[in-house]
């Protein structure tokens, strides 16, 4: 079995996930996401969901690791939400036309607003909080 690893202060998995094997990264994810689900006990999730772009083993790799975090939330009887990434970037005013444009206006946006200079998956998440702090009751 795979030995926990410790997250970091803002909950983003550590970097040191790189086997290239994506079952074996999956399975190292699982114990990484179950911790960090631990450690805050969270009372609502909310994910993005997960899209497809013209990369079917990708696709089918993050439908997967979507899986395993479905089995978390339900061992802990955690409620969640899929939000749609077209929704959360909507309503942060999140413009363009490429992946590499939402990535740099997350940043941005989280950068303005909060005054964090982080990666594009860190100021992604805080847009998805953004949004369900405002929408989610």
């Amino acid at each position: 079995m795979w030995e926990n690893k410790k997250l970091t202060d803002y909950g983003k998995l550590n970097s040191d996930i790189k086997e290239n094997n994506p079952i074996e990264r999956m399975n190292r994810m699982y114990f990484l996401i179950k911790d960090l689900l631990h450690k805050h006990n969270p009372e609502y999730v909310v994910l993005e969901n997960v899209q497809f772009q013209n990369n079917y083993k990708t696709y089918a790799q993050l439908s997967q690791m979507q899986g395993v975090v479905f089995s978390l939330l339900f061992e802990r009887e955690l409620g969640f939400l899929l939000i749609e990434p077209t929704a959360w970037r909507s309503f942060c005013g999140i413009k363009g036309r490429k992946r590499a444009e939402h990535k740099a206006a997350a940043i941005q946006l989280v950068n303005d607003k909060f005054q964090i200079d982080t990666d594009e998956d860190t100021a992604e998440a805080i847009c998805i909080g953004v949004w369900a702090s405002s929408n989610i009751n």
